[in-house]
Parts: C-alpha cells; sequence; structure tokens
C-alpha cells in the first residue's frame, strides 16, 4: 500500500476539514489516506480524533510558530518511520511543513479569504510555494485560473470537493427538529465559521428589525461576540455543531451569504437534503447553482440578500422545486469521483517524472 499522509492545521470541523475526513474515508488502494492534524500545544485536536472515530488512522503533530522547522522535521521522521510516500497539505502552514519535511508533496487549495493582510500575504507566499510541489489541486475553477497564474512548476487540476449521499429529510424529522430549536415561524440556517469572509454581517444587515424569521446560527468563530451584540432580530447561536442534519432539516432556506469561497461543504450538504439554498455568486456557487438549483445574489450585498429571502419566503420559485434540483445537482459531486481524481493525481506525483502540462 501506498500512504499518503494528509496534514491539516484546523481548531474545528469546518468545511475544509470535513472534505479532508471525506476524501481519506473514501480513498481506495493502492493508496491509504493518514489523517494529520498540526496544532499549538495545549490545544484540542478535534481533526485527528474524527479521523479515529471513523476508522482512519489519525495522527497529531504541534507547532508553536507559524514557520516550524521543528514540526517539519517531526512530520518527516514520522513519515519515514511509518512508510508515508507522499504529503498532501491542506492549508499553508500545512504545505511550509510538507515542504521542509523531505518527502514528496501535493496540496489541494481550498479557498482564499484575504481576511486581513496577514492572510493576504500568506495566501501569496502558498501560492509561490505550490510551485516546489508534485501537484496542485484547486476545488473551484476561479481559484484554478488564479492559481495558473502564479504556479509554473507543478501541474494544476480542478478537483471539486464531494459529500457522501445523504437521506432525505422526513416530514416527521422536520417537525422534530423545529421542536428541538424552538422555531416557530420562517427559519434560516446559517452553517459556517463566524469569521468576516463568511459574510455574516451582510446576513445580519439583511435581516435587521425583522420579526418574521428566525435564524440558526451553527458555528463558533472570532466575530461571535460581536454577532450577538449587534443581532437585531431573532438569531439562535448555536455554537459549533458536530452533526447539522437536524439545523438543516429545521430550515425552510439556508443562507451562504460569503464573500470569498472556493467550494463549500456546507452547501453540498444542504443541498444532498433537499434544502433551499440561497448564496453569494463566489468561487464554485454559480457553477453549482446553475439553471435552478439554488438563487445566487451579489456579495455583500444585503439587501439583494434579503430580497432573495423573501422571495423563498413568499413562495416565488416554490422553496420544494429549487430543493428538489438541489439534491440531484449534488449527487454530482460523487466522492468516489472525487477520490479517483485525486489518485490520479497521486500517481502523477509519485511517477519518476511528474508531468506539468496543463
Amino acid at each position: 500500500m501506498i500512504r499518503v499522509l494528509h496534514l491539516r492545521q484546523g481548531s474545528g470541523l469546518y468545511g475544509a476539514d470535513r472534505a479532508v475526513i471525506a476524501l481519506a474515508e473514501a480513498t481506495e488502494a493502492p493508496y491509504e489516506a493518514v489523517v494529520g492534524s498540526i496544532q499549538r500545544p495545549g490545544q484540542p485536536d478535534l481533526l485527528s480524533e474524527e479521523a479515529r472515530r471513523r476508522g482512519l488512522a489519525g495522527v497529531r503533530f504541534e507547532s508553536a510558530r507559524r514557520f516550524d522547522l521543528a514540526c517539519a522535521r517531526s512530520v518527516g521522521a514520522w513519515a519515514r518511520e511509518n512508510g508515508v510516500q507522499l504529503l498532501h497539505a491542506h492549508d499553508f502552514k500545512a504545505l511550509f511543513v510538507a515542504l521542509f519535511a523531505g518527502v514528496p508533496v501535493v496540496a489541494t487549495f481550498h479557498g482564499d479569504t484575504g481576511s486581513t493582510l496577514a492572510v493576504r500575504v500568506y495566501e501569496l507566499v502558498a501560492r509561490l510555494l505550490a510551485n516546489f510541489t508534485r501537484g496542485v489541486a484547486a476545488v473551484s475553477r476561479v481559484l484554478e485560473a488564479r492559481l495558473r497564474r502564479w504556479v509554473r512548476g507543478a501541474p494544476v487540476a480542478f478537483v471539486p470537493n464531494a459529500v457522501p449521499s445523504w437521506a432525505p429529510v422526513s416530514d416527521a424529522e422536520r417537525v422534530a427538529a423545529r421542536g428541538r430549536f424552538g422555531v416557530d415561524r420562517f427559519c434560516i440556517a446559517v452553517v459556517g465559521r463566524l469569521s468576516p469572509e463568511k459574510g455574516h454581517r451582510v446576513l445580519f444587515d439583511a435581516l435587521r428589525g425583522r420579526r418574521d424569521v428566525v435564524a440558526l446560527i451553527a458555528g463558533d468563530g472570532p466575530l461571535r461576540e460581536e454577532l450577538e451584540r449587534t443581532a437585531l432580530f431573532d438569531a439562535r447561536f448555536l455554537g459549533f455543531v458536530e452533526d447539522t442534519r437536524a439545523v438543516f432539516a429545521a430550515a425552510d432556506v439556508v443562507v451562504l451569504p460569503s464573500l470569498t469561497e472556493g467550494l463549500p461543504l456546507v452547501a453540498l450538504e444542504a443541498m444532498s437534503l433537499g434544502r433551499c439554498l440561497v448564496a453569494s455568486a463566489v468561487g464554485e456557487l454559480p457553477e453549482l447553482l446553475a439553471d435552478g438549483a439554488g438563487v445566487l445574489v451579489p456579495p455583500g450585498d444585503p439587501r439583494a440578500l434579503s430580497e432573495a429571502v423573501d422571495r423563498v419566503k413568499n413562495g416565488e420559485g416554490c422553496a420544494a422545486i429549487f430543493g428538489a434540483r438541489a439534491a440531484a445537482r449534488a449527487r454530482l459531486y460523487d466522492v468516489a469521483a472525487m477520490a479517483g481524481a485525486y489518485a490520479s493525481l497521486y500517481g502523477r506525483a509519485l511517477s519518476p517524472m511528474p508531468s506539468t502540462s496543463r
């Protein structure tokens, strides 16, 4: 077997983390996936713990600094001791560590955030570092085009995220979920990290002063305190929710107000359950929601977002029709196809003369 060690730094199980788990679970022979989590000392390690809970191999690496050569040496030593032949990096920190570990590297870019000047610098450096890998995957076509402008030393491919198929939400499940959350009005669900690029501020401006809707806010992050303080409508903050199925089941519409995205797993998960999705036209979302599979709005536009929610609430276009089309579209994003695309990437990366053709 050819062991592939996935590396990611993260504090929760958000979209990219769940994408790593989904890929690891779908990986087939001759490849064997190991999920590696890079964490600060003393911080919880949800990623590798979740991997082990699902029967996958999981390992934790500790790092106290952004540019940590000691962590890179630790990863390299572990990889050689455990027969790892390829490292698969899933963020900037993981890419830096992997490239100095002395093992061949591929990388997936899950999407830029550009949330601060420092983050924009890290994202630029990551694109430069990608030239020293054996191959790069982008989860959206927009991101793929951006990477091709910067990455000349390694092949770049578009590999969309995927999720396992979920059983449809039954009427009884929907009633139970709404009872669990105390929902008695039109319900909006928002699932994701509470950070600037996810656009919660836009949604909160769109819903300001409304009494005819309730919003279930699933997720945690640096904006939580601010959002709780400024919410001028019925917003229920649920914190990090490990299993979001009940949140989706309770909702009349799922809203994704992001300012930037790659291909968010939240969208695929909601659509696979047949939920109506209103989302910003960023990243891969315009292609995902094309032809009536959802409702697109300009990013950063509270008025357009409010109007789109009202159209769904008032039955224009019919949420049930949106939901049926959404479920059909989500089925096209198959985990086996995703794993097969990565297997091809791995094969090229491990060949004696990896191709750099585009």
